[in-house]
């Protein structure tokens, strides 16, 4: 062999590249900013342990070292999105994670728009500053938003549902403080609510099967059969990376715009004080 044959050789990626890229990528990440990871407890160090990647992505330990040792398996499209966000992969890492572990493409990220989100009503947003504010449609993807809403949620180029990042993200249940009451249950009433008024909506049915079968509490909840049309007016708590996991609650404003009162206009106000009475 020829000495620069050797050399080829030498650079050439082990058989388990993908193994590779899962270590590099969960090492590059800083455990301060990533909610459910406890960084008085654990020993303060770049990146994340495999079983703090299996646990924020809501599998066990066993299961994601499979897919970190290059074992064939059969990885559902949920998981590897779930891996994706946890992992902060962009478009193009998101491609190869799906290409290496399961041999094919995933289907593009949605970028949810809306027509009636137009240069006004982005501006409009901008305004609510420093609040966080964005705007859902009738199925919940966040079709705008302003800056402090996505320093707040930085998921949002992730999974741009809130009503999927919810349900089926486990660090749903660390930001989202009372996850169960002062959320989920809320959340599925006002699902059940848009489904009785848009009853041929596809995307809200498929919204609601894919929390239910992706949430077995969700499931259970579901049959308490609660609706609710709005969150507004209601105050609830989070626990953000943004703010050191300091609990922050905040008063929900939920608006609709006349050109278009399927889309959903939210602000959280976080420094609102009662009038007294």
């Amino acid at each position: 062999m020829e000495n620069g044959d050797r050399h080829l050789k030498d650079v050439r990626p082990s058989g388990n590249e993908l193994g590779q890229l899962l270590v590099s990528w969960r090492e590059r990440l800083d455990p301060r900013r990533i909610p459910g990871i406890d960084t008085q407890r654990r020993r303060l160090r770049s990146g994340l342990t495999q079983q703090e990647v299996a646990t924020l992505t809501g599998v066990s330990v066993t299961w994601y070292r499979k897919l970190e040792k290059g074992e064939p398996a059969d990885f559902s499209d949920a998981f590897l999105q779930r891996l994706a966000m946890t992992l902060r992969l962009d478009e193009t890492e998101r491609g190869v994670l799906f290409q290496l572990a399961v041999g094919r493409t995933p289907e593009p990220t949605r970028l949810a728009v809306d027509t009636a989100v137009d240069e006004s009503m982005q501006a409009l947003l901008d305004t609510q500053l420093p609040n966080p504010a964005y705007v859902t449609n009738l199925w919940w993807d966040i079709v705008a938003h302003n800056d402090q809403q996505a320093d707040w949620f930085p998921w949002i180029p992730y999974e741009r549902n809130s009503m999927r990042w919810a349900f089926l993200y486990p660090e749903a249940r660390e930001q989202l403080v009372n996850w169960r009451d002062d959320w989920a249950n809320p959340f599925l009433a006002q699902i059940r609510v848009a489904i009785a008024h848009n009853p041929k909506s596809k995307e809200l049915a498929q919204l609601r099967d894919d929390i239910l079968s992706g949430n077995a509490e969700a499931a259970e909840l579901w049959k308490a059969n609660r609706t609710q049309v709005h969150p507004d007016g209601d105050i609830r708590r989070l626990r953000l990376p943004y703010h050191q996991r300091e609990e922050v609650p905040v008063k929900i404003m939920a608006l609709a715009p006349l050109r278009n009162t399927q889309l959903r206009f939210i602000v959280l106000m976080r420094n609102w004080t009662p009038r007294r009475p």
